[in-house]
């Protein structure tokens, strides 16, 4: 499998997508079309499918989303940027034993990682 890591933690990732978008705000006036005014846009937000493995990687991950700063996420190409942690969701699996790491007794976590480009 290839080396994912984010802050250094390894996750197995197994989906990846991100997002822009751009801030309009539509008036609609009474007698004519609608005009839309440009207010910026957002940084690219990124979503990560990943497993991850140990009670230990997980509680490191979920003490990220209290830091406040940014961490690197790499990806078997090189680095992708360093992004803010804005919401981890993980679930336990059903898991008796894998081949995932050497210690193969580890629970496995599959984790839903919200990114925030630092821009």
């Amino acid at each position: 499998m290839p080396n994912w890591t984010y802050a250094g933690r390894r996750i197995y990732v197994q989906k990846i997508s991100n997002d822009v978008k751009q801030i309009l705000a539509a008036l609609q006036p009474v007698a004519g079309p609608t005009v839309y005014q440009t207010f910026g846009y957002e940084t690219a937000k990124y979503k990560v499918n990943a497993l991850v493995v140990g009670s230990g990687d997980k509680a490191s991950l979920e003490a990220l989303t209290t830091s406040g700063t940014t961490f690197e996420l790499m990806s078997p190409d090189g680095s992708l940027g360093y992004f803010y942690p804005v919401s981890l969701t993980f679930d336990r699996q059903r898991i008796l034993t894998h081949t995932i790491t050497p210690n193969c007794y580890d629970p496995v976590y599959i984790v839903d990682i919200e990114l925030d480009k630092y821009p």
